[in-house]
């Protein structure tokens, strides 16, 4: 039995404890200043499995009871040199400490009578590692309870008191006063007990009766004052005890425990020495609440002179002023106690002068019920009853384990023995009178709403910014480290498993799509706020927010985020959609779309993507026949292009080339002429942003006036050029617009090319919706003259409805893209590699691009150009089919109102309601007016909150057309005029009462 003991008792300094008594006594002899008998039985507690439900799940094959630890899981080793050279005030002060008892050399000490000073201190320091939530973190506990009078206070009353005594402020025939929250007062009884002084201590309500009880069992006067008065409160316990000393003067010693220097120097030369011996220097972090203060100071005081590498965390109950001042930065004449903590010992309602916060790293904050709740833990699994700050420090230090480097040794300490809390802690008739029921089955995280609700996460723990940024450095550092270990960085089972969600996913989206064509779900699943959506994500499990530093999430919980993002977006394949240029999917095009993806190629260079490459010629090629020479052939005309992501680029790509024509050195130097360019003022605002972008202004976009339909007039841009010139102006590009955004119109392209011929402009047409037309012989006459620009672009992704984006742009100009744009980027486009010319990036002012080639290249395979042209048709006819429904409906009962006539697939309409009926616009009042425009705003809201169609809206200032109803057709493919003719009647239902 012997043997067991000594090999689970670590060497302790000043003087380390050896096993002494033999075996036949029954008794083992621990070796420290004098030596303290223990019976072997004491660290021969029975352990169980805990049956706390936060338990460590290393609890359950924790070897053994709980033990100190074991001078064979360590080499001996004395103190090095360098640790005596750095503590030379230590020398001084553990003399005087020590009061005669044998210095601490680390002798052996006989197992002869000692005297009860000699008790204080050399506590066992405890394994306690099964409560970390990290396997390879250590937790070690100093087992403070084991001096003489139950508590860490006897270190610092043995010291303040010989202190005294030996300054002559403490002398024969006087009276010692000390404030305090129990276990002080019990100390300081337990010293002027032994020196023969009489004592009055002056403690709170909610100091526990069984500590009250020891601080009077001394034979002294105990003051209980009333808990949760202010501190500068009369009835306050500190103030007492300065009343009562100022009133006695040369009669009454004050402790003042909370501003006394010795108080931090007693741990500074006892405390800290201890457990740097016990860890063989192997401490990594300190853990320690504050009241006064002391502990914390002097004992990271002596650890950080001896590694300055050390860090010192601070335990603070949920209340105390220690978290504001240190975390929040709020001054200490400023700080003010929350709501009172039952924990005794631990926490402060203000900053005490034997604080020294610049010597604290790192806090953590608990609650009550997670302190008791760790209390009962340890007593239910390793037989130990301590007290409920031990239980803070031991819930800091497990919080501290999971967030620490691998290897780290984290030292706290057990204040006190937890007999002192019969009455408390471990009585859950009084656990459940104070509504913590959850400390009694040991889940001291009950309350983690609370903590939570007062601004602090539980578990959390707060840095000095400066070392949360070194830890942040030094973990980037090992991740990145192991970043680069193993075959893979992900485990195989990790990558099947997303395999298998891609599988899932698939057939989900494709009954998505099926839902949404079918027509009957709703548009709009439903109508919410920013602040709505994130509530709605956040109730899935699936917060919208990225958060910092957050882990990754589960496949379960992928599918609820995807599943969350479908229910409560719009369906933009529902027929009803009619809000945008865009509308639906073509399911061939989404295949391609996803075969884009999943190959994910860069279409920059021909040897990263051949195919890719090939087939993007192959659409730019098919466009340059269907624009320049439609039925021919033979071979497509001469040409260059790209497809870029999006109509507006396009256009910039025009006004870029054309400046590059006229002004080739504006590459190099910048543009040096006074540059102009002009564009209808219907046409796309992505003229004005292009010529922003490109640093020719916004003023120098001269929008030109249009006819009653919207489009262009030839003869008002021959007289803004023909201004522009007399101005000192250089015209040099004119941008027209085939199916303007709002009204379909198709600008005069025959009169424009006379104009641009006539002044050297160079001529685009941005035919981005309308421009699908020339698919259509039907329809192919609205772009005539189109052919004579220099550059024309159309997106397969509105009327066709391509998955977006998918944007062709063309010029007819071989070259013009790479002389404009080129940059010759000498490690992608290498003239002496591979089929060099092959590469198309050059000719962009990208470097990467998507393949979306592919989408329209696949589904025109499929479609083929009689495909594309009925499609087309049908867009066209299903809008000249809802202006004649408005006709009849304004010949009927004047519901409905035409605002501008089908064109392209636009048609436009206000809604009456019946008390604004008849409405005409030519004769209509500014109030009638004003009133109309009220009407779409309002009657969308209501279809919006029904999930019925969505259809966009839009005034006309410049033609004196208020807001009206812009109804477009693009994609109609699962559209009818049933249905549309069904939706006007819900219209009228919905907005009869406007």
């Amino acid at each position: 039995m012997m043997q067991t003991l000594a090999s689970r008792i670590a060497p302790h300094h000043p003087a380390a404890v050896r096993a002494q008594a033999g075996a036949s006594s029954g008794r083992a002899c621990i070796g420290g200043r004098g030596g303290i008998i223990l019976r072997t039985a004491v660290l021969s507690c029975v352990r169980r499995v805990s049956s706390r439900g936060v338990a460590p799940a290393a609890a359950a094959a924790r070897p053994g009871p709980p033990r100190a630890v074991s001078p064979s899981s360590v080499a001996e080793q004395p103190l090095s040199d360098t640790v005596y050279e750095n503590t030379g005030q230590l020398q001084l002060l553990h003399e005087t400490y020590t009061e005669g008892a044998e210095a601490w050399t680390g002798n052996e000490i006989s197992d002869s009578p000692i005297s009860t000073e000699q008790l204080i201190g050399s506590t066992p320091l405890l394994d306690l590692s099964a409560y970390s939530l990290n396997p390879t973190v250590k937790i070690m506990a100093k087992c403070e309870y084991l001096n003489p009078s139950g508590s860490i206070k006897d270190r610092i009353a043995q010291h303040i008191v010989t202190q005294a005594i030996a300054s002559g402020n403490l002398r024969p025939g006087m009276t010692v006063v000390a404030a305090t929250s129990g276990n002080t007062g019990a100390a300081i009884a337990m010293a002027c007990a032994l020196r023969g002084y009489d004592y009055i201590v002056i403690t709170n309500e909610k100091t526990s009766k069984e500590k009250v009880d020891a601080m009077r069992a001394y034979g002294g006067e105990v003051v209980v004052s009333p808990s949760g008065v202010a501190p500068d409160h009369p009835d306050h316990y500190q103030n007492i005890e300065n009343r009562l000393c100022a009133e006695n003067p040369g009669t009454y010693y004050g402790v003042d425990q909370y501003n006394n220097p010795f108080n931090a120097d007693a741990y500074f030369a006892t405390l800290g020495p201890e457990i740097w011996r016990q860890s063989r220097g192997g401490v990594t972090h300190f853990v320690a609440g504050g009241s006064t203060g002391g502990t914390v100071t002097g004992t990271a005081r002596f650890l950080k002179g001896v590694n300055p590498d050390i860090k010192a965390v601070m335990s603070d109950p949920v209340g105390s002023v220690f978290w504001d001042y240190f975390v929040n930065g709020v001054p200490e004449d400023e700080v003010v106690a929350g709501k009172g903590w039952e924990t005794e010992g631990v926490g402060k309602d203000s900053i005490p002068g034997c604080l020294d916060i610049n010597l604290v790293d790192g806090m953590v904050r608990g609650t009550d019920e997670e302190a008791f709740g760790m209390c009962r833990e340890v007593a239910s699994n390793d037989g130990l009853l301590i007290g409920g700050s031990s239980g803070l420090n031991l819930h800091a230090s497990r919080v501290l384990s999971g967030e620490v480097a691998d290897g780290s040794v984290i030292v706290t300490v057990l204040c006190d023995n937890g007999v002192k809390y019969l009455s408390k802690i471990y009585n859950n008739e009084w656990l459940e009178s104070k509504g913590m029921s959850g400390a009694a089955e040991m889940n001291g995280a009950a309350d983690a709403a609370a903590l939570s609700a007062a601004g602090q996460a539980a578990g959390e723990i707060y840095w000095r910014p400066q070392l949360a940024e070194c830890a942040k450095v030094a973990a980037a550092k090992v991740a990145a480290a192991s970043a680069v270990e193993g075959d893979n960085l992900w485990s195989e089972a990790s990558t099947e498993s997303e395999l298998q969600f891609l599988s899932k996913l698939a057939p989900k989206l494709v009954d998505y799509h099926r839902e949404s064509i079918g027509g009957e779900a709703r548009v709009h699943s439903r109508l919410q706020s920013p602040e709505e959506l994130a509530k709605t994500f956040a109730a899935a499990g699936a917060p919208l927010g990225l958060a910092e530093g957050a882990e990754g999430v589960d496949m379960t919980t992928l599918t609820a985020a995807v599943q969350a993002v479908m229910d409560n977006s719009v369906r933009s394949s529902h027929p009803l959609f009619l809000n945008q240029l865009y509308s639906g999917v073509d399911p061939i095009a989404l295949a391609g779309e996803w075969l884009a993806s999943a190959l994910n190629a860069n279409v920059h260079t021909f040897e990263v993507a051949p195919v890719l490459t090939e087939i993007e010629k192959a659409v730019l090629a098919k466009t340059a026949r269907m624009w320049l020479t439609p039925g021919s052939q033979g071979p497509a005309p001469a040409h260059d292009g790209l497809i870029v992501p999006g109509g507006s680029l396009a256009n910039m790509y025009s006004l870029l080339l054309a400046r590059d024509r006229i002004e080739p050195e504006a590459r190099q130097a910048g543009s040096k002429m006074n540059l102009v360019a002009f564009c209808s003022e219907q046409s796309h605002y992505s003229y004005r942003k292009s010529a922003m972008t490109l640093g020719l202004g916004m003023d120098n976009m001269v929008t030109v006036a249009c006819d009653e339909s919207g489009a262009m007039l030839a003869e008002e841009l021959e007289k803004a050029v023909i201004l522009a010139k007399a101005r000192g102006q250089v015209p040099f590009y004119v941008g027209t617009t085939a199916g303007s955004t709002v009204l379909g119109a198709f600008d005069d392209f025959d009169g424009c090319a006379g104009v641009c011929s006539a002044h050297d402009m160079w001529m685009h047409v941005d035919g981005a919706w309308g421009g699908a037309a020339a698919l259509s012989p039907a329809r192919r006459h609205h772009l005539k003259g189109f052919e004579k620009a220099d550059s024309f672009c159309w997106n397969p992704h509105k009327m066709l409805g391509l998955p977006l984006q998918c944007s062709i742009f063309v010029t007819k100009q071989p070259g013009a893209l790479a002389k404009a744009n080129a940059a010759q980027a000498d490690y992608l486009f290498q003239p002496d590699k591979n089929n060099a010319g092959a590469d198309l990036g050059d000719r962009s002012i990208q470097c990467g691009r998507k393949a979306d080639s592919l989408k329209i290249w696949l589904a025109w395979k499929h479609r083929g150009d009689t495909g594309w042209s009925d499609l087309v048709d049908r867009s066209f006819g299903l809008a000249e089919a809802v202006e004649g429904f408005v006709r009849a409906r304004a010949a009927e009962d004047g519901s409905f109102v035409l605002a501008a006539p089908a064109q392209c697939a636009n048609v436009g309409f206000w809604y009456v309601p019946p008390r604004l009926r008849p409405f005409n616009p030519a004769t209509a009042t500014a109030q009638q007016l004003t009133e109309i425009g009220f009407v779409a705003p309002k009657l969308k809201d209501r279809m919006q909150r029904t999930g019925d169609a969505m259809i966009g809206f839009q005034p006309i200032d410049s033609m004196n057309l208020p807001n009206f109803f812009r109804l477009v057709l693009p994609n109609p493919r699962h559209l009818s005029q049933d249905m549309l003719r069904d939706m006007m009647a819900r219209m009228d239902d919905l907005g009869k009462d406007l």
